[in-house]
């Protein structure tokens, strides 16, 4: 591609960049790369993500961070859905519980297993009566409980499922996701001049 058909790319991409704001992303699920720049809809979104980045490091532009976008690295999909999942089985299905923890016999487990008792609640394991709570027993924090295979735990596990492909990564298989930077951009004087002078040193960028 020549000099000049480039240029002319470059100056169409920097009169993107409102002189007295800056371009921002818009959100679009359904777009490729999960965002896009307003007024760009007519530009070819490889070379408007690349000639953004290329005018950014020559100066022409600022680079402002946004957000960084998580990526499957199977298909490449930012449609991700993070959650918590199970420790044992790696299941979704959780819920919270409240616990309880007796101080005298060192009995802890879920609300539902202490029976009812006209005075307070009766220990499930030495059937003593908790009257006071703060002094008799008291709860250590909520726990998780996994519907689908009855496991308690107070940490769950974080998981990401890919909503494009279907895989799921949990454990050390989230060290293999990818992630994609997102950018606004506004203009410096270098690009405040480009455009009124309709001149980009194109030699000067670093065409990919």
């Amino acid at each position: 591609m020549n000099n000049g058909v480039v240029q002319d790319r470059l100056l169409r991409t920097l009169s993107l960049v409102p002189k007295d704001s800056r371009l921002d992303p818009q959100w679009e699920p359904r777009a490729r790369l999960g965002f896009t720049y307003r007024g760009a809809e007519a530009f070819d979104e490889n070379h408007l993500i690349e000639d953004l980045d290329n005018l950014a490091d020559s100066g022409y532009l600022e680079r402002i961070f946004v957000e960084r976008l998580m990526i499957c690295p199977t298909c490449r999909s930012h449609s991700v859905n993070v959650h918590e999942a199970c420790v044992t089985c790696n299941s979704s299905n959780l819920q919270t519980i409240t616990s309880y923890f007796h101080f005298r016999c060192g009995y802890i487990g879920p609300e539902s297993a202490f029976g009812k008792d006209p005075n307070g609640l009766r220990c499930p394991k030495c059937n003593g009566v908790l009257t006071d709570r703060g002094t008799k027993f008291d709860s250590p924090g909520d726990y998780f409980e996994c519907k689908s295979c009855a496991s308690m735990f107070q940490q769950p596990q974080m998981a990401v499922r890919c909503l494009g492909c279907g895989a799921l990564f949990i454990g050390s298989g989230l060290e293999g996701l990818l992630y994609r930077d997102v950018y606004a951009y506004r203009l410096t004087l270098r690009g405040e001049t480009a455009l009124n002078d309709r001149a980009i040193a194109v030699g000067e960028l670093a065409q990919k």
